[in-house]
């Protein structure tokens, strides 16, 4: 069971790094935009759909917090900084665009969501980085210190999530930039091989990793290639939700490895809650999912021509 919620978690955070991450690399480009003209056509582009986005980073906080309660008391403790500092991006975020709008200066708002979009974007490719290093978990079981957070492979990789979201906003926006994509790919390459050299403790199937990192560099690289709007966005949408998986395939079983004591690594089982919570969960929330699917995959249909106005 608790393998099924796991999955049903990445799941969830494939949505919102695919969908969310759309929102993040829109908003930080918005200062290369000339004019308020051309930045409130690319937030009315991506307007419908903004709340629906960002809603899978609510249901995976809902599901990391239900389902794997210890998971996520370690993992906020190990990755303090950036998961506050994700939640004051998500916060301006959504405020800087919902507000935007109803003033006449909006120049401090612009500020304010591209710095949001890229605190965001920042913060989790520090999460990321925090996982694949490992924490300072000790025999007790709980995390002393920041440790990770001096390894520079873990700045890399929020350097390199950073990228991933400008080329997806770029590709949504079809705003040709290929050299952007190759930068981006190249930085997410050099990322995966920094890993495989590194090879922390607690990555116990690097190949499984190294291969579906590679795969989120070359996509997002074909991103900038392909001529048609669809498969381009697919490819780049593809890229950003590649290292959610890479990381859960590379520290599989493990969730949370230990930099102190190999014996206190969470794994997927010892994070979960116990049986009679996640069978509560299947009946009670599990059922949600398909119709929040729906009711995204409703929402980027009926809004089809509307995004396509900024084009």
């Amino acid at each position: 069971m608790s393998t099924v919620w796991y999955g049903i978690l990445g799941l969830v955070f494939v949505l919102y790094f695919a969908l969310g991450g759309l929102d993040q690399g829109v908003a930080m480009l918005l200062p290369t935009m000339r004019g308020d003209g051309e930045r409130r056509a690319a937030l009315n582009a991506i307007g419908p759909m903004f709340l629906g986005n960002e809603v899978w980073v609510v249901g995976a906080a809902g599901v990391l917090i239900a389902a794997f309660p210890r998971l996520e008391g370690e993992l906020f403790g190990a990755a303090y900084p950036a998961v506050v500092a994700a939640v004051l991006g998500l916060a301006g975020l959504v405020a800087g665009v919902q507000l935007r709008g109803r003033g006449t200066r909006r120049g401090g708002f612009d500020v304010l969501i591209a710095g949001s979009g890229l605190t965001l974007a920042a913060a989790w490719g520090l999460v990321f980085g925090v996982l694949l290093h490992g924490a300072p978990i000790g025999a007790d079981g709980h995390v002393h210190g920041l440790a990770p957070f001096a390894d520079p492979m873990v700045w890399l990789t929020a350097l390199a999530n950073v990228l991933l979201v400008l080329a997806h906003g770029s590709t949504f926006l079809r705003r040709r930039a290929v050299r952007l994509h190759l930068v981006a790919g190249a930085v997410a390459a050099v990322t995966v091989a920094g890993w495989w050299v590194a090879a922390p403790e607690g990555i116990r199937n690097p190949l499984a990793g190294t291969v579906l990192g590679l795969a989120c560099a070359a996509a997002v690289v074909a991103g900038g290639f392909l001529r048609r709007p669809g498969a381009a966005f697919a490819a780049t949408a593809v890229a950003c939700a590649l290292p959610v998986v890479a990381a859960a395939s590379a520290l599989f079983p493990a969730v949370l490895a230990s930099t102190l004591d190999p014996g206190a690594t969470v794994t997927v089982d010892g994070a979960a809650a116990g049986d009679d919570a996640l069978r509560l969960l299947t009946l009670g929330a599990a059922p949600l999912l398909p119709v929040l699917v729906a009711v995204q995959a409703a929402g980027w249909w009926l809004f089809r021509r509307r995004t396509s106005l900024y084009w």
